[in-house]
């Protein structure tokens, strides 16, 4: 350490908070309340019993002792009092978990607060304090409007149900809450850093309200503190916007913080905790109404995530709201395309999950509204598992009777299988065993066939997995130097002439993505960037959203596939045709209108897949005894010789061919 820095340690020392204090603390909190807001707890005698979430937990072997206030797990080792746990759970160090639980029990920490020692803004403490004020400011003005109230009511929901969601409303007034934050004592700083106000950039030094004539949806931590907004355009402030020239989004979120991260919240979690370790089960669905519908109606276990797909981040906080999750979604072809990638997710944890597909044209909010809590309950009770799920979904998107339907219906489904993770003697290795042997029965195939196939996808998922760090290593480790991501030109110049061609046209034309999305799945393509766009992509038009160059952008996590999609950004305006962007496949892909583009990365892609599936039917002949399964063998020996007379890029299934007004 340096003199300086040694001087100025000395000068400002870090308080140190006496043992009277951290007792006081300990003594303060209840472990048996603090642990139940993590974990579903259930009573064993004198002492509380629940799944460890520190290693994979299939009997409940962490213990609450509420008596000396202590856990422990008898499995792997991990115990401790009030302070280690919150160590444990939040990943924090010790001054951290000390200050979280000084909050939680309304107990000051000897010295100055860290706001007070620390001049580069508020703490967290401090910005939860400015978003509880801006709740009841935004619940104070809906109750002074008429257009949101009328628009709630619209929609089938009580002011009751407003009240116990902390609805509110943002006048569309430019000044309104910076005038309402200087009589409070706030500066625009602190609301910038709330996420309430954003800099101008055209204007530095000013900045504008983030939300504006939108129906405000406060969005909660687990404990019940506000943590960010999400805001509904209301019809009359997006008329005015159009008059103007302007194009609003429909919803709008926080943005990322330190306190909010969407990905790691689950909307109403708080309010459906104990609803939930009541049911035993959690439904799960994609928008605030939907969730405010069902608590009014009386389904009070349901929650949603907050306009993203499903991560692995899900499902912990499923976890600790209950022991079975039932996913709901629109019947239509959006809905189960976004059910789909949510179970590659699922499928690879241990956790029950069930899918609610409902009637087609009706979204959870006019159901539950219309047949009311029992009739949804009877539906969750017969929700499919995901394997059930999948197959059903194999025999709805692919001809089963013809030999290429079936084929491609094995490859999806093997391919998804092929995520969940072998463990032999577990449920889930039997269920997944019940599963090939039906896949089999629909297809007509050998179902020896099918567990090679399943190996082999397997090895190659394993294989990529290994050369992914694992997140939660990442999160132990801390903070590395950040990686050098090389320019955006070059990683364009690397991928795959068919997927960069792709990729460029679903970043061109986002009315493109809804004829791809039931017919190009993320596994035909080899780039990893490319395989995150179309994925962003198709989550936003399963969500109803336009998959915008915005929309995809601001929905990318990994910075080369953000940064391919901002270059590609740039070049839009010129058609995708600067020479800088198609060095490679000029001849496979010449300069033309949208439509011909498309068509030729269709054929491509099917030739692709052709050719890839000559190299199995090949492999499969090998392994095929022509005399012990002589239909078998005869079958995959047609299919071969179709596909090597096959004219490439051609498919013997009727294909939908794009829409002509891409060759404008």
């Amino acid at each position: 350490m340096d003199p300086d820095s040694r001087r100025n340690d000395q000068e400002n020392p870090v308080p140190r908070p006496s043992d009277a204090t951290k007792a006081a603390i300990k003594n303060a909190v209840d472990i048996v309340g603090l642990v139940g807001e993590y974990l579903p707890l259930r009573r064993a005698g004198s002492r509380y019993k629940a799944l460890c979430p520190w290693h994979e937990d299939r009997n409940p072997s962490l213990e609450v002792n509420p008596e000396r206030q202590t856990f422990k797990c008898w499995v792997c080792g991990v115990g401790g009092d009030v302070l280690e746990f919150v160590q444990k759970i939040e990943r924090v160090e010790f001054p951290e978990a000390l200050r979280m639980l000084a909050e939680r029990a309304g107990i000051t920490l000897d010295g100055p607060s860290p706001s007070a020692a620390r001049p580069d803004g508020p703490s967290k403490a401090e910005l939860t304090a400015v978003l509880a004020w801006a709740q009841g400011l935004f619940e104070e003005a809906l109750g002074r409007r008429e257009s949101p109230r009328e628009y709630l009511a619209g929609r089938g929901l009580t002011a009751a149900t407003a009240t116990r969601f902390h609805l509110g409303f943002a006048p569309d007034d430019p000044n309104w809450l910076f005038e309402e934050a200087r009589r409070k004592g706030f500066s625009r700083d602190w609301l910038e850093r709330a996420g309430l106000a954003v800099s101008s950039e055209e204007a530095p030094g000013k900045a504008h309200a983030r939300f504006r004539g939108r129906l405000i949806f406060p969005i909660h931590d687990e404990r019940g503190r506000p943590v960010g907004f999400g805001g509904r355009i209301l019809p009359e402030a997006e008329r005015a916007a159009s008059s103007r020239g302007i194009r609003v989004a429909k919803y709008l979120n926080s943005p990322e913080s330190p306190l909010f991260q969407k990905r790691r919240i689950l909307y109403a979690a708080d309010l459906a905790r104990s609803a939930c370790r009541e049911a035993g089960w959690v439904a799960v669905m994609e928008g605030y109404t939907d969730v405010m519908a069902a608590h009014q109606v009386g389904l009070q276990n349901v929650v949603a995530t907050l306009g993203t797909a499903f991560g692995d981040e899900h499902v912990p906080m499923l976890r600790r709201l209950a022991d079975r999750a039932c996913l709901v979604y629109d019947g239509d072809e959006a809905g189960q395309s976004a059910a789909e990638r949510a179970l590659e997710i699922f499928l690879g944890h241990e956790l029950d999950v069930r899918v609610l597909s409902l009637p087609s044209g009706l979204d959870p909010c006019d159901y539950l509204l219309s047949e009311g809590a029992d009739a949804f309950r009877k539906m969750a009770a017969e929700a499919l598992d995901p394997l059930a799920f999948v197959l059903d979904r194999a025999r709805a998107r692919f001809d089963l009777d013809s030999i290429e339907g079936s084929r491609r219906a094995s490859e999806w489904v093997l391919g998804v299988l092929g995520r969940v993770p072998s463990r032999p003697g577990s449920i889930q290795d039997l269920a997944l065993s019940k599963a090939l042997d039906s896949l089999a029965h629909a297809l007509r195939l050998p179902v020896a066939s099918l567990r090679r196939r399943l190996h082999e996808l397997r090895a190659a998922s394993q294989r990529k997995g290994a050369d992914r760090p694992r997140p939660e290593a990442a999160a132990a480790d801390g903070p590395g130097p950040a990686e050098a991501i090389p320019p955006a030109a070059d990683l364009l110049r690397a991928m795959d002439p068919v997927d960069r061609e792709l990729t460029a046209i679903v970043v061109g034309r986002p009315d493109a993505v809804a004829l791809l999305v039931a017919r190009v799945p993320l596994a035909s393509l080899r780039d990893s960037s490319a395989r995150a766009i179309l994925d962003a992509a198709y989550d936003l038009y399963g969500q109803g959203e336009i998959p915008s160059f915005d929309a995809i952008k601001d929905s990318l996590d990994d910075p080369r596939s953000r940064a391919v999609v901002e270059h590609l950004g740039d070049l839009r305006d010129d058609g995708l045709e600067r020479p800088e962007l198609q060095p490679l496949d000029a001849v496979q892909f010449p300069p033309g209108a949208w439509g011909e583009r498309l068509e030729l990365v269709l054929g491509q892609l099917a030739e692709r897949e052709r050719l890839t599936r000559l190299a199995d039917l090949r492999q499969a002949l090998e392994e095929t005894d022509r005399l012990t399964e002589p239909d078998a063998y005869r079958a995959l020996q047609l299919e071969h010789r179709r596909l090597l007379t096959q004219r490439a890029g051609t498919s013997n299934k009727k294909t939908t061919r794009p829409d002509p007004t891409f060759r404008a």
